[in-house]
């Protein structure tokens, strides 16, 4: 007999108790009248008392109510020798290259195959997977469940992972010996994502099938208003004729004829001009994997960010030329989201002007000429939801620039020569959204070189972001609603420091609008971190707050048949010991499961406090032994 937690154990010293109060009760003797007793002689009486335990058929259903309390609490099973059945989980690879004709009918065949080789008694668990593995039985000994579930597989669009199956397979042994029968095509990217470990008290066993076919594929569809290119490959060894068809979601298209040798791939150019909308484009080819025979893809009915660049007198306007190179470097088209346009004079501060260019990026960098009146529409610009940056330098007065920044918790000062330079750039808070998208770049900031500084003060609700090295305030932000507003205390024109020309710039204007703007920046949706099953499929699907469609594709690389043998497959997988402590541990939780010995414990615990109640309300004779 074992007990799983045998620390309740420590609860039979409760039983004590009872014991105790059985031991020193008293029965208490009912009052009885009498005649005055001032007349009677007082006398000394000696008693002797023998103690004895008062209700002792009472006292022994408590004690063993308490014991099977405490047992009950210690999950007790009993070891037997019967011997204990290996699980075998199969694992069924259903990525997009098992849809070669006739490949997953094979992969069924290995499959029942392995299920018929096991007897009765054997529990046998299903796994699915692509690019990530499911679990559809858990190990029980219904083989029929098992293979009706065979029956209904069908091959997806994912891509082969071998890592997720054989994790999934592990947890469902969970640190018992067993086999993992894998059944799949042998494609060697399987591996490409890493690989896992297998304790060596689970046994791999590996069947292919399939063998290479002739694929043709189509790897690349992108769609712009001049032209829709089609990149389409022969993958196969023979010569093929092909007819690729370009079309909208809604109907209609347009068709070409190609003719491709074995391993080689052309671009096909459909002219357009193209509405905006989703594209697919399929290729029409007997054999090979069908799931990659068409592409999707969409044209963005969107127009470009702009990007709006406020100097003062005409005589300033290269001081806009780093930013307008930088947003050039981007990419400042329709396409990528930015157009950059320089406003000069004083009619680019006019309310009017303001106003136009709500939900637009506004990024000042000088004011020459300009008074205070002029930039006071700014202030309301960002309170009604507008964007705003301030870059402080030459060109702009401090004073000029609080007049905007003030009412948001920043102020602008003049430098204080008593502080010296301000050195280089240190970021505050490395988890800042705008930081963080930099990565690496991060680094090429401490080495920015910064001659020059505003004396920036920062209050609440605004916040610093990065300080210069002397511990003063390089860049501050401050919310006010939708509005935004960002602070530079040095300029952006390469007089005040070397930012410009330092590789940290162009990424750092790409987040620093994207942050401003949020994703009407042309931000790219990681598709693999949303968990959403129609994801799963090729398609176009709306994606991220504001339902933009977005193109969904299969990933190409499945369509790389290069194979591994099976001895390299198991080379590629650690095999460390099993714990055998862990797995003592989980069998020992597996017969106390299956036995349940701690139920019949509560029943009976139940029963005695039964009778309990019914002999505790039992009426009393009171008796006292005297000698």
């Amino acid at each position: 007999m074992g007990l799983l937690a045998p620390i309740f154990l420590a609860g039979l010293a409760a039983i004590a108790v009872p014991i105790v109060l059985h031991l020193f009760r008293r029965e208490v003797a009912p009052p009885v009248p009498f005649t005055a007793v001032r007349f009677l002689q007082k006398r000394t009486i000696e008693r002797q008392e023998r103690q004895r335990i008062q209700d002792p058929w009472l006292l022994l259903l408590r004690v063993i109510a308490l014991a099977l309390l405490a047992l009950a609490f210690a999950r007790p099973y009993l070891r037997g020798d019967v011997p204990v059945v290996p699980p075998v989980v199969i694992a069924m690879d259903l990525s997009y290259s098992m849809g070669a004709p006739g490949r997953l009918d094979a992969a069924r065949r290995a499959a029942t195959a392995a299920l018929d080789e096991l007897p009765g008694s054997t529990p046998v668990g299903l796994v699915t997977f692509a690019d990530r593995a499911q679990v559809v039985a858990e190990p029980s000994t219904d083989h029929g469940a098992v293979r009706a579930q065979l029956a209904t597989l069908q091959a997806g669009p994912g891509a082969t992972r071998y890592a997720g199956p054989l994790e999934a397979a592990r947890g469902l042994l969970d640190g018992r010996a067993g086999r993992i029968v894998l059944v799949t095509d042998m494609q060697a990217g399987g591996w490409s994502r890493g690989t896992t470990s297998l304790p060596d008290n689970v046994r791999l066993d590996v069947r292919a099938v399939g063998a290479r076919v002739d694929n043709v594929l189509l790897r690349d569809l992108v769609v712009s208003r001049e032209q829709a290119r089609v990149v389409v490959s022969n993958a196969g060894q023979v010569p093929a004729e092909l007819t690729v068809t370009l079309g909208r979601l809604d109907g209609g298209g347009a068709t070409q004829q190609v003719s491709l040798d074995g391993g080689v791939s052309r671009e096909l150019v459909f002219p357009g001009p193209h509405a905006p909308g989703g594209f697919v484009a399929r290729v029409r080819h007997e054999g090979g994997f069908p799931a990659d025979d068409q592409r999707f893809a969409v044209l963005r009915d969107t127009a470009p960010t702009r990007v709006h660049v406020l100097v003062g007198d005409e005589v300033d306007r290269p001081r806009a030329l780093f930013v307008d190179r930088a947003f050039g470097a981007l990419g400042a088209s329709a396409a990528t989201g930015f157009t950059v346009q320089v406003a000069t004079g004083a009619a680019a501060f006019g309310r009017d002007a303001v106003a136009q260019r709500a939900g637009d990026l506004v990024i000042w960098l000088s004011a020459t000429g300009i008074d205070r009146r002029a930039v006071a529409s700014l202030e309301p610009f960002v309170r009604d939801g507008g964007r705003l940056v301030v870059a402080c330098g030459p060109g702009l007065d401090p004073r000029v620039a609080d007049v905007v920044t003030r009412p948001f918790g920043i102020t602008l000062g003049g430098r204080n020569d008593r502080q010296g330079p301000p050195g280089s750039l240190v970021v505050e808070d490395p988890r800042h959204p705008m930081l963080a998208a930099l990565g690496e770049a991060r680094q090429d900031l401490a080495r920015t070189d910064v001659a020059d500084a505003c004396d920036m003060g920062v209050a609440a609700p605004a916040s610093t972001i990065v300080r210069f090295s002397n511990g003063r305030p390089a860049i501050a932000e401050a919310r006010v609603g939708a509005g935004h507003l960002l602070v530079l205390a040095t300029d952006l024109g390469r007089q005040w420091n070397n930012l410009p020309v330092q590789a940290a710039f162009v990424p750092l204007i790409g987040e620093l609008a994207r942050h401003l703007l949020g994703d009407g920046a042309g931000q790219r949706v990681a598709l693999a971190t949303i968990e959403d099953p129609r994801y799963q499929r090729p398609g176009i699907w709306p994606v991220g707050p504001r339902g933009q469609e977005a193109a969904v594709n299969v990933d190409v690389s499945e369509a790389d048949q290069t194979a591994i043998g099976v001895e390299e497959f198991a080379q590629a997988i650690a095999r460390p010991p099993a714990d055998e402590a862990r797995v003592a541990r989980v069998e020992a939780v597996r017969l106390e499961r299956d036995q349940g010995w701690w139920r019949y414990g509560i029943a009976l615990l139940g029963l005695t406090l039964l009778v309990e109640s019914v002999l505790a309300r039992r009426p009393r004779v009171a008796t006292e032994g005297v000698s």
